[in-house]
């Protein structure tokens, strides 16, 4: 195998995204052993009304975006349907964090956002905390959380999850206008390490998002949106935004739009108004890695070619089965950041579409700035190369 690569601080996080350093065969996800923390017998409104949500599909109505909105094609149902694998033990989930988070979104929904796109990048529960918080204010959240649980997870996707549970019967019995604005709710933590390569025993569910993933300028300007308010822990200057936010803000900034950033705060919000410009990323041009692989080189088809058996097969079948109650396949849902009236600069290295699969044998394939970035507006994971533990990007529309 010949490797050519500079920029070593990225290394660790491509080679998750091929497989290197991933366990041969982890362990079937165990429910009983992602919910034993934080969780509560009742939900937000104190009743067992939350074990209707137990069922995927019941998940997916409460917070799936309206079949008309248009924010529906940037929903992405993965979290939701991993309720299938996990439901034999899935409680609502209650920490410490989300009784200051709701004092938070509610100081925050009493302004005034007709104007405005919210991005909400808060540890995940954090996220759902606020996504509930504002759908009382008429706004529409856009789960955006492109992964699954595992108990021995990188990141701790059940705990999102949970709470995605807590407040699903509230959420369901709040209707919205399908023009309703996007609240997109993301997970903070999806980067994780961003220098870790996982140990043997551990479940690489990091992903991360592509500009295609959210709407472009024209579908925004369409909608009476010039104003981009983005909620997250770090600040509110140039460089709070997370690594792959980075050059989808810049490109909406170059088409005039405003930017608010918001960094939560127990007795008040803070706030300012911010100029995103280009930086260093880890997805930045200088860290584009190369990769060729040959029928010789066996020690790292070991790493390429072992994906996650468990998880490729028993979900690609649960789609199959059950795709038609999420949309079915091929619908117009994945239209993205990219518009065709808006001039971008798609980063470097991305030569396809895939999220980060496995090389074919004597295949060079280069990998870079987003080795999922693709037209279609699939997320990318880079822990679970072509058996990942959910489908390529969330599989379908949604």
């Amino acid at each position: 195998m010949r490797k050519n690569m500079c920029g070593a601080g990225f290394v660790s996080l491509t080679l998750g995204a091929l497989g290197c350093g991933e366990p041969f065969q982890p362990d079937a996800v165990s429910p009983q052993n992602l919910f034993k923390n934080d969780t509560v017998a009742s939900d937000s409104g104190k009743t067992d009304a939350w074990r209707k949500f137990l069922d995927a599909k019941e998940l997916h109505r409460a917070w799936a975006p309206a079949p008309e909105s248009p924010w529906r094609p940037f929903y992405k149902p993965t979290l939701v349907a991993s309720m299938a694998a996990v439901q034999s033990a899935a409680m609502p989930v209650r920490n410490s964090l989300m009784p200051p988070a709701e004092e938070e979104a509610a100081r925050f929904a009493a302004g005034e956002y007709s104007d405005s796109a919210i991005f909400v990048d808060l540890l995940g529960e954090e996220s759902v905390v606020w996504a509930a918080t504002l759908r009382k204010k008429g706004l529409a959240p856009v789960l955006t959380i492109n992964n699954w649980p595992h108990q021995f997870g990188v990141i701790a996707l059940e705990r999102p999850l949970g709470a995605l549970l807590y407040y699903a019967d509230e959420v369901a019995k709040a209707p919205l206008s399908a023009e309703a604005r996007p609240v997109f709710i993301l997970e903070r933590s999806r980067l994780g390490q961003k220098g870790l390569n996982p140990s043997s025993h551990q479940f690489d569910n990091r992903y991360y998002h592509a500009q295609t993933d959210f709407p472009g300028a024209v579908l925004l300007r369409s909608k009476g949106i010039n104003r981009i308010i983005y909620v997250n822990p770090r600040g509110v200057t140039q460089g709070c935004e997370e690594d792959d936010l980075s050059d989808y803000f810049t490109e909406l900034w170059n088409a005039g739009f405003q930017f608010i950033y918001v960094k939560p705060g127990s007795t008040a919000n803070e706030t300012a108004i911010v100029t995103p410009t280009p930086r260093e990323t880890i997805f930045s041009a200088p860290a584009v890695q190369t990769y060729t692989s040959t029928p010789s080189s066996s020690h790292y088809h070991h790493h390429y070619y072992r994906p996650y058996r468990h998880y490729h097969d028993w979900h690609y079948s649960y789609w199959r089965r059950s795709g038609g109650a999420w949309g079915g396949y091929g619908s117009s849902g994945y239209g993205g950041g990219y518009d065709s009236t808006t001039t971008t600069t798609p980063r470097p290295g991305v030569t396809g579409t895939g999220t980060g699969s496995t090389s074919t044998p004597g295949k060079t394939t280069t990998y870079g700035s987003g080795s999922g970035s693709s037209s279609s507006g699939k997320s990318s994971s880079y822990g679970s190369g072509s058996g990942s533990s959910r489908p390529s990007g969330s599989g379908f529309s949604s």
